[in-house]
């Protein structure tokens, strides 16, 4: 215990606070007619002061910083109090002096304390009904989109440089024969073709992604391709034009864009409904603060 008050004494903070204390008192002294014992009073407590080493220590839980309190020695009591002092007179007299005005740092902690109380007025609202999250589902239907997605895999032949467009559609052709009469499966595509920039294998992925990789005319013809039944799972189809070359591809399960049913999402759209609530409320609330003040623009208009 010891080793944590000596730890607070000899902070950098309080010694500036000392600093600001006699400063301060100095000013005090030369203006003491100013001042009212009334106005001056601090009131200790157990609380107070469990509060207090609470957020010097950032550990104690608070059941346990009232007990560590109400069972200090008085030395130790009194040097807690001394340094609680010391805080709360100098922050009394910074705000006396108007020292938080055009402080930045205090207007946007200020800021972000109006922000979180207005944001509390969320908890006075009643819980959405379904009919609540129902009506948001369907004004936001777009958002709850799912992605068409494939499963294949390819056998790339590059055009372009070494060979012609048309020729290496020509060899496209001819290996797709070969691999259609060898019944060649997903896992042997590798022995096939050449090295593509990306991947072999595309696993449940995105047409975006798809279309990242071979370009949007692949992206659209791949997602035009008839889906063959399980008993002709050794189908390769093709040639596909990518921006790279030709593929021959084996697909093996696509899923088109859909929307899927409220009870599907509904999870996700109680989440989102709820934060769509308290960002409202707390507009609202924010907006009615706003409509106390009139503001006035002196700036010349030209």
């Amino acid at each position: 215990m010891n080793s944590f008050f000596n730890k607070i004494v000899k902070e950098p903070l309080f010694q500036f606070l000392a600093i600001g204390l006699i400063l301060l008192g100095g000013e005090r002294l030369i203006n003491s007619e100013d001042y009212s014992d009334d106005q001056y009073s601090i009131l200790i407590d157990d609380q107070l002061l469990a509060q207090f080493m609470q957020r010097q220590a950032k550990s104690f839980r608070p059941e346990d910083a009232l007990k560590t309190i109400q069972g200090l020695p008085a030395t130790e009591r009194q040097s807690l109090i001394d340094n609680y002092v010391m805080g709360e007179v100098l922050y009394r007299e910074a705000l006396a002096l108007n020292l938080e005005r055009d402080d930045q740092i205090i207007r946007r902690r200020l800021m972000q304390k109006m922000d979180y109380l207005a944001q509390g007025f969320y908890d006075e609202k009643p819980p959405l009904t379904e009919a609540d999250l129902r009506a948001y589902y369907d004004s936001s239907r777009e958002d709850y989109t799912k992605v068409a997605t494939a499963t294949f895999t390819h056998v790339f032949i590059a055009s372009g440089k070494n060979l012609t467009w048309e020729q290496g559609k020509t060899q496209a052709m001819r290996l797709l024969k070969d691999l259609n009469a060898g019944q060649v499966p997903f896992e042997s595509s590798g022995l096939y073709g050449e090295r593509f920039l990306y991947n072999r294998n595309y696993v449940n992925r995105d047409d975006e992604e798809i279309g990242s990789h071979f370009g949007a005319d692949f992206q659209k013809e791949m997602f035009s391709l008839d889906l063959l039944a399980p008993s002709n799972a050794f189908k390769w189809q093709g040639p596909l034009k990518s921006d790279y070359g030709w593929h021959l591809v084996l697909v093996t399960r696509r899923t088109p864009m859909y929307v899927p049913d409220f009870q599907d999402v509904s999870a996700t759209v109680l989440a989102d409904a709820q934060r769509q609530q308290e960002r409202e409320i707390k507009r609202l609330a924010i907006d009615k603060l706003v409509s106390k003040y009139q503001v006035e623009d002196k700036a010349e208009r030209k």
